[in-house]
């Protein structure tokens, strides 16, 4: 198998990779959003808002992840 191939194949499976990591990153995401939209419910908005703003870095974080890895295995084929 020639280098050029190989390299292919090993970028492709970082990608898939990154979009597995990203998925439970997603299911972690999700509970640290019910969690501070609850403690916000509940009257503790101190400790509320800084998980909302945890999870929304964290969705920031997947989405620009998520979308640059399955442009790089688009431009690959």
């Amino acid at each position: 198998m020639n280098k050029e191939k190989k390299s292919q194949i090993q970028n492709r499976q970082k990608n898939i990779a990154i979009l597995k990591r990203n998925k439970g990153l997603l299911k972690v995401n999700i509970l640290i959003l019910g969690a501070g939209l609850s403690f916000i419910y509940f009257g503790k908005g101190n400790i509320g808002d800084p998980l909302i703003w945890l999870g929304v870095i964290i969705f920031a974080y997947t989405t620009i992840t998520g979308m640059i890895a399955r442009q790089q295995m688009k431009s690959q084929k």
